[in-house]
């Protein structure tokens, strides 16, 4: 996905940083992953496992790993590209933004999947989500859009779609995503966002008013 934001910081550290931290534990976690063995548990996320006191580790290095190449570059991706827009505005707390949509991505899993063993997840989609909901709120006159689906859509549009469109694949299983993690990153990145802002939600709603008919 990309978006076309009007504001970018000039010096994204914290992007990079966050970007950087992804790449080493997810090149950590495919070494585990060649070498076979148990080495690459500890990278995923097990709630049922977590619930029984297991693989605590899973909870923090899943935030960071992914399960290939492709998975961990769309992410980043997406995180170069939104990731600019918030740092931008909120500077610092870009952290805050991006480490409590993980927690809170994370602690849905937890509550939704802890009695099915055979669930796990990893992969920093939470986190990302989240800085792409803040992003929509710091600057929602941008558009977003999808690469294979090269149509922009209005970033408040969009922030509508993404949810109900999460939500109505919650529990079907179509395809390996986790999409209760993504509505939490997503939710929680958005409200942040509004409270971190200075001028809070204005923005999106006076932009969410002007595309109404």
């Amino acid at each position: 996905m990309s978006a076309n934001p009007s504001v970018l910081s000039e010096g994204p550290v914290i992007t990079y940083a966050i970007i950087a931290l992804n790449v080493a534990v997810s090149m950590w976690a495919f070494s585990a992953l060649k070498k076979g063995g148990g080495g690459f548990r500890r990278f995923v996320f097990s709630p049922f496992e977590a619930a029984h006191g297991r693989n605590l580790s899973g909870i923090f290095l899943s935030q960071f790993s992914h399960a290939d190449f492709w998975h961990l570059f769309f992410n980043m991706m997406t995180l170069f590209i939104f990731g600019r827009v918030v740092e931008a505005a909120l500077g610092i707390h870009m952290l805050t933004v991006y480490a409590a949509s993980g927690l809170a991505a994370t602690a849905l899993v937890f509550i939704l999947r802890r009695n099915n063993p055979d669930y796990r997840v990893l992969g920093a989609s939470g986190s990302v989500t989240g800085i792409l909901f803040a992003a929509i709120v710091l600057n929602p006159e941008m558009s977003v859009y999808f690469l294979v689906i090269p149509v922009p859509i209005p970033a408040p549009i969009f922030a509508v779609l993404y949810i109900a469109y999460s939500s109505f694949l919650l529990d079907r299983q179509v395809g390996n995503v986790a999409h209760e993690a993504h509505i939490g990153g997503a939710l929680t990145g958005f409200l942040l966002a509004g409270l971190l802002y200075p001028y809070h939600f204005g923005p999106i709603l006076e932009r969410a008013h002007r595309l109404l008919p």
